[in-house]
């Protein structure tokens, strides 16, 4: 049987001075004109993720949480900024009352009855959004925090007219954002119907202004306004009046933390990642077992070099469920993990037999027993979530900005008055007791974002990053895989076919061809063939800039509404 077959692509002319790449045409633009304006690549990363709030609303929010990796040019200094979203006092881990079955929404955990953890108000975390993004500008940013909300403002004040990916999300999700009143009020016309993207005529506008409000209320008087002041305030009202455990007690104690990147290397580039509890280690120790192989032996155009990217992404899935989560508050054998020597004791395995299922066990390299058992289980893969930023500027300092609401749309809550959508962080803890990523009070849960930045002979070389939920720790070392082992452009890199894993069934995306799925089949693979279109998101959707000698090069998801803007 013949098929057609649709080619979707983005092409961008090279930039020379600045450029920014986010899920949104408007989110860049926003990011190029601070750019324009003599801001760096910080200022236009900060200014980008609020408007992205606005234009992009079920993705991000100023109440969600983030991870973001710095590097400064002149001082040659990375660092990684750790905002993401943390457990309640009041929570602990028997919090949630178990119920049968797996959970449907973002991951899948065991479920809780009523759904308590993915949506509503005990679902909410304390976020750190607006602490993380106040702290990258008040450290390496140049401009002030008035300026550079200043476009986000603007954008919820004169509204924004959706496209038709705003539209179709929105059409999927009516009827459960009716069932939150204040949230319909917000994100619904008239509070029932979707505002509509243009057609033949004009599309409707969607308006935000009680989140003008509060964005200028964060202008006026700073992060202060968020978790000491007047939102901080109806926040908690709104906890109280409707059972959530987050207490103004918890906005006023939350603290953004700066740590060193994790570094590692892939051939010939030099990687830092986000550190512990993110998706960081998980993708390196990937890189790091498919570097035990040549270049030629890992590509996807051949069912070998899919077999062991697949190998790779579940070896690494399974040591992450069994042993990863807040390291302060959870051992865990982070060096191991991150080791080359480790990835080549999980390569031999894989020379050996076709599918291995044991795998050694990471606490003997440390020389001392785990301390305490952990079984690592099979998972099904998740959802989709989250927005992705990439800024370069002028003299070559890089910003990679992975932030969220979590789940599409959060918890579904929109705090009256404010026009603040708050996260469902809740659910990205396992909701059973006695586990690495179980519910504890003030702890942070193992989040899947990994921002990377990439160097070639310690020269700015890459920022690289994207949304989807734990199918961003599988994406990014295999666009990375194909930037350093098959030479392909940045586009290139990101429009070619990948597969996902977490220890259960194998995803792959279809265009690889009948005969590699036939082929990993045989090798004993679960194979579930996905076709990929603008309206699915079974994989996920990564945006990068690459520095080369002639401008800056982007490269963006070709089927959604992933663009890019400089100068």
């Amino acid at each position: 049987m013949i098929r057609s077959t649709p080619v979707t692509t983005k092409r961008t002319p090279l930039a020379s001075r600045g450029m920014v790449v986010a899920a949104h045409r408007v989110g860049a633009e926003v990011g190029a004109a601070v750019l324009v304006r003599g801001g760096n690549a910080i200022d236009a990363a900060v200014a980008t993720a609020f408007a992205m709030t606005v234009a992009e609303p079920f993705m991000s929010t100023i109440a969600g949480g983030g991870t973001m990796l710095i590097h400064l040019a002149k001082r040659g200094e990375t660092v990684a900024l750790d905002f993401n979203v943390q457990a309640p006092a009041a929570c602990h881990e028997t919090i949630y009352p178990l119920a049968e079955g797996v959970a449907s929404d973002l991951f899948p955990w065991r479920r809780v009855a009523d759904d308590a953890n993915i949506f509503g108000h005990r679902s909410v975390a304390v976020p750190g959004s607006v602490a993380g993004l106040a702290l990258a500008l008040e450290r390496y940013g140049s401009m002030d925090w008035a300026d550079v909300l200043a476009p986000a403002i603007a954008l919820a004040r004169n509204g924004i007219e959706p496209d038709w990916y705003q539209a179709l999300t929105l059409a999927v999700h009516a009827e459960e954002l009716a069932a939150f009143p204040e949230t319909a009020r917000v994100y619904l016309r008239n509070g029932h119907y979707i505002y509509r993207p243009p057609t033949i005529a004009d599309g409707d506008r969607s308006v935000f202004p009680d989140l003008a409000r509060s964005l200028e209320c964060l202008a006026k008087r700073g992060p202060d306004a968020f978790y000491r002041g007047p939102i901080a305030d109806a926040i908690a009202e709104e906890m109280r009046a409707h059972g959530g455990f987050l207490t103004r007690a918890d906005l006023a104690a939350y603290q953004a933390q700066i740590h060193a990147p994790l570094l590692g290397r892939y051939r010939n580039l030099e990687l830092a990642f986000s550190p512990w509890a993110t998706g960081g280690i998980t993708a390196l120790e990937t890189l790091n077992i498919l570097a035990c192989y040549p270049s030629a032996e890992v590509g996807w155009e051949s069912s070998r070099g899919l077999h062991l990217r697949a190998e790779a992404v579940r070896y690494a899935f399974l040591d992450r469920f069994a042993h990863l989560g807040d390291p302060a508050q959870v051992e865990a054998p982070w060096r191991t993990l991150a080791s080359p020597a480790y990835a080549e004791a999980l390569a031999k395995r894989l020379r050996r037999t076709r599918s291995p299922q044991a795998a050694p066990d990471p606490w003997s390299f440390e020389g001392r027993p785990a301390p305490r058992a952990t079984t690592a289980r099979s998972r099904q893969p998740g959802g989709d979530c989250t927005t992705h930023i990439g800024a370069v500027d002028r003299q070559r300092n890089l910003v990679s900005l992975t932030h969220t609401a979590v789940s599409l749309f959060g918890s579904r809550v929109v705090v009256p008055g404010t026009g603040i959508l708050l996260s469902n962080g809740m659910i990205w803890f396992d909701p059973e007791p006695g586990r690495p990523n179980s519910i504890a009070a003030g702890k942070r849960a193992l989040v899947n974002m990994v921002p990377v930045l990439a160097f070639r002979r310690g020269e700015p070389y890459l920022t690289l990053g994207a949304p989807g939920g734990r199918k961003i720790i599988s994406a990014i070392p295999q666009v990375l895989a194909n930037l350093a082992d098959q030479k392909q452009t940045t586009q290139d890199s990101i429009e070619a076919p990948r597969l996902h894993c977490e220890g259960g069934d194998l995803w792959v995306d279809d265009r690889v061809g009948d005969q590699s799925l036939a082929a990993l089949r045989r090798m004993g693979h679960p194979v579930v063939p996905k076709h990929e279109g603008p309206s699915t998101l079974f994989f996920s959707r990564p945006v990068a800039i690459r520095v080369t000698p002639r401008g800056l090069e982007a490269g963006l998801d070709p089927l959604r509404a992933a663009a890019a803007a400089g100068h």
